[in-house]
């Protein structure tokens, strides 16, 4: 008994990324009020062009609709569904709760800070080629798949947790084969 309230105690104290589903288009105040209550909080987002009536206009937009991530102990884990307005619930998988590796976010962070407008997020069965890293450039020794998306080719970089792709636009020619 007394070892599992030892265990308990060295679980608050570690921090750990999760994903948070939010109300539609509540992305943004969800990470607003996650940052007045100090948590911290990875809300990742890409610049698309948006054409209104009048203009286009460059906007910042979340790469995954309707999920911000937070990292948090156990504790807190729990207090957020009560403090947070637009809060649905916690990403899960069989209604166990799941840890966002910290290399998965790493991971989003590079890739939105290298390639911005140019990734996308696909769930889609995609028709995955070859094994390739990254030979060249500001993203170098990334490895994923590489696929023909739309029309443009892509590399395909797998989110484990999310179950999802992360898709960056990529010269054919800034890539070589590899072993995943």
């Amino acid at each position: 008994m007394q070892s599992m309230i030892k265990e308990n105690q060295l679980d608050d104290k570690i921090k750990k990324w999760f994903a948070i589903y939010t109300k539609p288009r509540a992305e943004k105040k969800v990470k607003e009020n996650l940052e007045k209550n100090n948590f911290e909080v990875y809300l990742p987002l890409k610049k698309e062009l948006r054409q209104w009536k009048d203009r286009l206009k460059k906007v910042e937009v979340p790469l995954f609709n309707s999920y911000v991530f937070v990292r948090v102990n156990t504790k807190e884990y729990y207090e957020i569904p009560k403090l947070i307005q637009g809060f649905v619930k916690y990403v899960t998988i069989g209604g166990q709760k799941i840890a966002v590796r910290d290399e998965e976010i790493e991971t989003i962070k590079k890739l939105l800070d290298y390639s911005g407008k140019f990734v996308d997020v696909s769930n889609d069965d995609l028709n995955l080629y070859e094994n390739v890293e990254i030979a060249i450039g500001k993203l170098k020794g990334f490895k994923g798949k590489l696929v023909e998306f739309r029309g443009k080719y892509r590399i395909a970089i797998r989110i484990d947790t999310l179950e999802t792709n992360l898709l960056v636009e990529i010269n054919k020619n800034a890539v070589k084969k590899s072993a995943l």
